[in-house]
């Protein structure tokens, strides 16, 4: 194990006596190894949890892929989404948890006031602009340790028969339900998505839930059978525009070439080219899907200006998104596994990797190797 992944051993009830585990160490760019690393001890306000489940999706890819990400330190323990059972807590954390309750938490948690002064940001409102935004990464191991600060603000308990697959997508999901909860929609609208992957199609059930029907919701993608899960999750068109201009298919099925909310959730420039060329007059360009920084995105500002047209873009989540995300997944009201198209253990995180890059699948999960 390289000295920079930092933990104390522990053994107890359900661990190994050795203290070892077997976790993904991302070391840079498409470079994760497997590693015998120490199974953390909590310490004061800490939980450790055994994860049931983990969840891979494309922000991990491009962790994988670019060696860095604002919420991973290298080297460092790598995945982001879980849900598991609580193994031992630390002290100060007897009275609300407990070893054997289901559980289900974020990846990040903003300032907490008990700790000291708030950051400007969250003194603004803005908890996902958090400048002391605490991350939390290891879902790709057996267990996991829950550092204090999400332990007060985003750590949930699961009841036992809240299938662990569907509650492990309440970070991404979060992710989404803040971007809707800011994003500026009437009933009426018509908005275009661009992308049906997981992300794409979180925002179809997200945005039909909360505007009815009668609000135009347009998938575009280049394969079909997305295409067909955004059709069954609700869209109101979804659309292959693979060799065929967007404008012109959209204008096929809306009878316009544009659109009044355009949402980018793939994260390239070429994308946010194109959904740039779809917002109508007075329309908002959504910029969800994550572009590494430094490239640039050449913008008409006299069409801007003219035509009244916003960039919106809008990152991570705050504890109110992650807390309604978890009480919509525990009630059943969106349907998330149907997402699920490949089960791995965690031993093939390599390959799974693979599959988020070749889009072979919608969303894999992982299960630790016994």
């Amino acid at each position: 194990m390289t000295s920079s992944v930092t933990s104390r051993s522990a053994s107890a009830g359900g661990m190994p006596a050795h203290g070892l585990m077997r976790a993904a160490v991302l070391h840079g760019a498409e470079d994760v190894r497997m590693e015998d690393v120490p199974i953390p001890l909590p310490g004061p306000g800490e939980v450790l949890a055994r994860v049931d489940v983990a969840s891979i999706d494309f922000t991990d890819r491009k962790v994988y892929q670019r060696g860095q990400h604002p919420m991973i330190r290298i080297p460092g323990l790598f995945g982001h989404e879980w849900a598991g059972t609580i193994v031992t807590v630390g002290p100060g954390t007897e009275g609300r948890w407990r070893p054997g309750q289901r559980v289900v938490a974020a990846n990040s948690a903003p300032c907490l006031a008990e700790e000291g002064p708030v950051c400007r940001q969250c003194r603004r409102g803005r908890q996902s602009m958090c400048e002391d935004l605490q991350y939390n990464n290891g879902a790709f191991a057996p267990f996991i340790l829950v550092p204090s600060r999400l332990v007060r603000m985003n750590l949930y308990e699961i009841a036992a028969d809240i299938p662990p697959e569907r509650i492990v997508f309440a970070e991404p999901y979060a992710c989404v339900l803040h971007a809707v909860r800011r994003v500026p929609i009437h009933p009426l609208d018509s908005v275009v998505i661009l992308g049906s992957g997981p992300m794409g199609l979180f925002w179809v059930m997200a945005l039909r839930r909360r505007y009815g029907p009668d609000l135009v919701i347009v998938s575009l993608d280049h394969q079909d059978d997305r295409l067909t899960v955004a059709k069954a999750m609700g869209a109101s068109h979804a659309l292959n525009t693979k060799g065929r201009a967007a404008a012109e298919a959209l204008g096929g099925a809306t009878g316009r070439p544009d659109a009044d909310v355009v949402i980018e959730v793939i994260g390239t420039v070429e994308t946010h080219r194109e959904a740039l060329r779809l917002v109508g007059r007075g329309g908002v360009l959504v910029s969800f899907g994550g572009v590494a920084p430094g490239q640039v995105l050449p913008v008409d500002i006299g069409r801007l200006h003219y035509e009244e047209i916003s960039v919106l873009p809008i990152y991570h989540h705050t504890p109110a998104d992650v807390t309604e995300a978890v009480r919509q997944l525990v009630a059943g009201e969106v349907p998330v596994e149907r997402l699920i198209t490949a089960r791995l253990p965690l031993s093939e995180l390599r390959r799974a990797l693979q599959m988020v890059a070749d889009r072979t699948n919608l969303r894999t999960v992982l299960i630790p190797d016994a």
